[in-house]
């Protein structure tokens, strides 16, 4: 996919990738990778090309949803400056509080991702995500 720099267009991406996560993984599984999914195109967006809620002149990212049903698999790539978030130290959540909260970010996506890997190709960050989790129980299988 190819998502506008906009925050506005983070959160109908995150919210249609957490859809065809739950074709495969629990709901709670599905809820991760949306969170992950706004937490990385916002920050893209937001840090890395400068947009925050407008649309940066036609910028934009690339988001890449591999779904089967061990995990889904997702990579960002952007323009912005090098930034490497695998080896970024995280905030803490006694940093946040004492901040007034945010800072976040990459915490969480440690937390509740598998794996995450970063690499510079070009001009472009490649930052790709696993979420691996229980496969999602159809009720035909469970009856």
């Amino acid at each position: 996919m190819v998502v506008p720099a906009s925050t506005t267009a983070v959160r109908i991406v995150a919210a249609a990738v957490r859809g065809m996560a739950e074709t495969v993984l629990a709901p709670e599984d599905a809820d991760h990778v949306e969170v992950v999914t706004a937490e990385v195109g916002n920050n893209i967006v937001t840090h890395g090309l400068g947009a925050g809620e407008a649309c940066c002149h036609g910028e934009s990212f690339l988001l890449s949803i591999m779904v089967n049903p061990q995990c889904v698999t997702m990579e960002f790539v952007d323009d912005g400056p090098p930034f490497d978030p695998v080896s970024a130290l995280p905030g803490t959540p006694e940093e946040s509080v004492a901040r007034g909260g945010g800072g976040l970010g990459l915490y969480i996506m440690r937390r509740i991702m598998d794996e995450l890997s970063y690499r510079r190709v070009g001009g472009s960050n490649v930052f790709r995500l696993v979420k691996r989790g229980t496969a999602r129980v159809s009720e035909e299988d469970a009856q």
